[in-house]
């Protein structure tokens, strides 16, 4: 029988974006660097850049879970964009600047005159140090990697160190002040992720949007919000699959049968579905807990780091068993079903892969059996 997911944050958002996205090319095959795609151009045009920067900035004033409608349906559709970081974590790092530094700015990315590109590194494993000159300004050395360009952006925000305390920094950039020598690469989804070399860059004095431990409390909960949002992105894209494989099993047929009714593949979908409405149970429930209480909680991150975790295995397992129902070897990536599983596959390397939270994680543990030995 025909299966349809129930969407987690249905309403007008999911629906505008669920259209938009269905006619939308998921992979794109141009090179044009400077040029947005059509999708990309009506999303500015919608001022979704500006649905959780505040009123009073020019933006939406919305809640997270409102956003979330419109990861969700994106990720049914398998496209790729970077949503999430322009829409959600870039206004959440220029919103943490120092008071009225960045409010033009964010009115001029909620009116879809500006975007802006995210690349923290919460770590600290990033390539890139600042020292200061002799005028007392920063001057950048090293290389920022892994900005995703896949839309044009008018400015970089990211963070860096300087000085033997490794003091966090977090600036913001205008891309036409950066240097020509960008290398770029583009995934398998079509997405375009580059490496700056920054060597030399001088930063001004009103580019410096923060410092000091404040910063890497900032980057802990944008890091945190783009993980949640990421896997509802990815509950989107399970939840498609699992109804493209149920319709194919349902009209292929092998030595007279609908695949359907080979009892092997029906136990491999269902594993698939009780996979999904696990998954699904617990995004939903973690970020309206995330879009309903103050971000800068421990167990806001903890529970991020977690639900990530488990996203990472379930969408694996999900993505692979989309591909082998569907002939394995002979599966071709121009088949929706295909670019949902590689969608979900990179989905699980964004913003933190799974080793990255493993590691979180273990070092939340260490700390938590530190404070209750010190407490016996």
């Amino acid at each position: 029988m025909p299966f349809t997911a129930t969407p987690m944050f249905p309403g007008d958002l999911y629906d505008t974006m669920d259209h938009m996205a269905a006619t939308a090319a998921p992979i794109r095959s141009d090179n044009q660097k400077d040029q947005a795609s059509s999708t990309w151009q009506q999303i500015l045009a919608l001022g979704w850049q500006g649905v959780v920067i505040e009123e009073n900035s020019g933006g939406v004033g919305a809640a997270l879970a409102d956003f979330a409608a419109i990861a969700e349906a994106a990720g049914r559709h398998a496209v790729a964009l970077p949503l999430i970081a322009r829409c959600v974590v870039a206004p959440m790092l220029l919103a943490a600047a120092q008071p009225g530094s960045t409010r033009g700015l964010l009115e001029r990315v909620s009116a879809g005159q500006a975007s802006v590109c995210p690349v923290i590194h919460v770590s600290g494993d990033q390539k890139l140090r600042a020292s200061k000159n002799s005028d007392g300004r920063y001057v950048l050395e090293g290389e920022l990697r892994g900005a995703d360009l896949t839309e044009p952006a008018s400015h970089l925000v990211f963070n860096t160190v300087t000085g033997p305390d490794a003091t966090p920094l977090l600036l913001l950039l205008p891309i036409s002040k950066l240097p020509s020598n960008t290398r770029y690469f583009k995934g398998i989804d079509g997405r375009r992720t580059a490496d700056i070399p920054l060597s030399g860059v001088v930063v001004e004095t009103d580019q410096v949007l923060r410092q000091g431990e404040a910063v890497h409390a900032v980057l802990q909960d944008a890091e945190a919000t783009g993980a949640v949002m990421n896997c509802v992105q990815t509950v989107g894209a399970l939840g498609a699959m699992i109804e493209q494989t149920i319709a194919y099993l349902s009209t292929r047929v092998q030595f007279g049968a609908a695949l359907s009714t080979f009892q092997a593949l029906r136990h491999r979908t269902v594993d698939m579905y009780v996979a999904f409405e696990g998954a699904r149970g617990l995004v939903k429930q973690v970020a309206e807990a995330m879009s309903s209480e103050p971000m800068a909680t421990y167990a806001h991150h903890r529970d991020a780091a977690l639900t990530k975790l488990y996203l990472t295995t379930v969408g694996r397992m999900v993505a692979e068993s989309t591909i082998q129902l569907h002939g394995g070897m002979g599966m071709t990536v121009e088949m929706p079903a295909a670019r949902l599983a590689i969608h979900t596959l990179i989905c699980n390397l964004q913003h933190g892969d799974r080793l990255h939270y493993l590691d979180q994680l273990s070092a939340q543990m260490a700390a938590d059996i530190q404070v209750s030995t010190r407490s016996i």
